[in-house]
């Protein structure tokens, strides 16, 4: 039953209601009144309730006049009561309906543009009644479904960036794969030397593959969240330190900027974001020996931590875009063997999976400097 048909019938029984009403006070008034006088005031005066009708009918040209006025009165309040219900009714019911179709009008018009796909534009109904609720929550399931449209649109750019960056960055070692075992097999390589030479080239190709194919994997289990995170509470500077000591010398590195402070992270997460850090900074530095600089920084509830170096850095426009899936700033490293271009997309990915963040900027120090964001431990409230 529709909201107007279940008003049409409140009001029905909001307009017979009263009138039964009024008609049986009106009948018991009229038993408690004659109930009264016959018991109570009648006696006195040494009449009847037979008595009295006696007189009454004697005198009847006295008491018509009065029962006339009686009889008038009584129409005229049972007329005024029936106005009055009739009225107020009315009135009521089209302030109700008012009240209760606009917002329903509103709440449908917001439902149908969802519907045809437009999520833009929220129904942003103020009045404090019982609709807002109901309209707030319509905004709020817009926003929830335009992110999720959005997440997913950003899935599907990734996995076709994923799927042609794989293909490009596999093609330069297939290809050498290829062409030293057509060497080998052709007889190409006639001593043993040369031989031995091309078998480790075509080795150090196979695990540049098995590399990249392990780094797309574990990419790809952080962006759908398939990765077992299990966040802990680590010393910062401890960790750093473990690391620091087990990556091979090639960069001196000054951790004196490092703070004494805890963070939440996953302990197998903190070590990959960092050995990809410092060894991104040794790999493209363009120095024979890097310089690289750790601090943090604790504000609230989060530690930043700075890795910055002294190499050659990279142009502004491309800082954005260094944590794109295979980016390099350098197009003549493409294939090359020297990244995968995977490694700080892997960083920020592993960052936000953990409650932080990444992103990088020029370095004090003439490099770059990548900027890691990750929630403070217990130990730093």
């Amino acid at each position: 039953m529709t909201i107007k048909k279940r008003l049409h019938r409140s009001n029905i029984y909001m307009f017979l209601i009263p009138l039964v009403t009024a008609a049986l006070l009106l009948i018991l008034g009229a038993g408690i009144a004659i109930y009264i006088l016959e018991v109570k005031y009648l006696p006195r005066i040494g009449l009847s309730l037979y008595d009295l009708h006696i007189a009454v009918e004697q005198n009847e040209d006295l008491f018509q006049g009065f029962e006339t006025f009686v009889w008038i009165y009584i129409g005229a309040v049972g007329t005024a009561l029936l106005l009055t219900i009739v009225f107020t009714n009315v009135s009521l019911t089209r302030e109700l309906f008012t009240h209760i179709s606009e917002p329903l009008d509103t709440l449908v018009a917001g439902v149908d543009r969802i519907r045809s796909g437009d999520l833009d534009n929220p129904i942003n109904y103020t009045e404090p009644d019982e609709f807002k609720a109901a309209c707030d929550a319509v905004d709020l399931m817009a926003a929830k479904l335009k992110a999720s449209l959005e997440a997913d649109q950003r899935r599907q750019q990734s996995s076709r960036e994923l799927m042609a960056g794989m293909g490009h960055d596999l093609k330069s070692p297939l290809t050498s794969i290829r062409a030293y075992t057509e060497a080998l097999l052709e007889g190409v390589a006639e001593t043993p030397e040369m031989q031995k030479k091309y078998l480790e080239t075509i080795k150090k190709k196979g695990s540049e593959m098995e590399n990249m194919v392990a780094r797309l994997l574990e990419f790809s289990k952080l962006e759908l969240s398939e990765y077992p995170i299990q966040p802990e509470t680590l010393n910062a500077k401890t960790e750093l330190e473990r690391i620091v000591s087990d990556i091979t010398p090639d960069a001196d590195i000054d951790m004196s900027g490092l703070e004494d402070t805890s963070v939440t992270a996953d302990r197998y997460q903190f070590r990959r974001i960092a050995e990809n850090i410092i060894c991104n900074s040794i790999r493209y530095s363009g120095r024979k020996r890097v310089k690289i600089f750790i601090s943090s920084q604790t504000s609230n509830s989060m530690v930043r931590l700075r890795f910055a170096d002294d190499g050659n850095g990279v142009p502004g426009e491309a800082l954005p875009k260094l944590f794109d899936l295979f980016y390099r700033t350098d197009p003549a490293r493409e294939g090359s063997g020297k990244g995968s271009g995977l490694g700080l997309a892997i960083v920020k990915k592993a960052a936000e999976q953990m409650g932080g963040g990444a992103f990088a900027e020029k370095s004090v120090y003439g490099g770059l400097c990548i900027v890691i964001d990750l929630p403070g431990g217990e130990a730093d409230g």
